[in-house]
């Protein structure tokens, strides 16, 4: 059974990460939007919000961008109507959201950026806290998988159990 260590709070709030794979678990991450996730820090700002150790984006996948709500979707909220409700950002946002929910993420990068400063990962998820690395899925497999993505042509796509019996994914 091969284990990956999770970070510890110190490593997480001096957002210094370690080489190689590693664990964060269920409720130090927030899904942004449908290749985003932002780890947290476990500590909060002096607004009482929770500050962000370091901002991840899926490497081999993109998302729509997420509709933001204007002045002219006034008369449906009034309604009670969701106004992003056939958008395809929120789509693959809600996808992530449900695949995420509750369960620990398996972090692999190389240490490169995107221009926004978010780290460039391949993500997997573990089906449940039990579970040992060799169970872990691709989330960009899965969300490409449910068509809610696309990929980008010059990156290589995870297995959908990238794992398998290594330690390390595959190149």
């Amino acid at each position: 059974m091969t284990q990956i260590q999770a970070l510890s709070s110190a490593e997480l709030a001096h957002c210094s990460l370690r080489d190689g794979p590693f664990r964060v678990g269920a409720g130090a991450y927030r899904v942004v939007d449908g290749d985003t996730i932002k780890v947290m820090s476990g500590r909060t700002g002096p607004l009482g919000d929770d500050l962000v150790a370091i901002r991840l984006r899926f490497r081999s996948i993109a998302a729509p961008e997420t509709r933001k709500t204007g002045w002219s979707d006034r008369p449906l909220i009034a309604l009670k109507a969701d106004p992003n409700r056939f958008c395809p950002g929120k789509r693959a946002r809600d996808l992530l959201c449900k695949y995420t929910r509750g369960r620990d993420l398996i972090i692999s990068h190389q240490n490169g950026f995107d221009p926004y400063g978010r780290l460039l990962a391949d993500i997997c998820v573990l089906p449940d806290r039990d579970s040992d690395l060799e169970g872990a899925v691709s989330l960009e497999r899965v969300m490409l998988a449910k068509g809610v993505v696309d990929r980008f042509s010059s990156e290589r796509v995870p297995d959908l159990h990238p794992y398998g019996d290594n330690l390390l994914p595959s190149p």
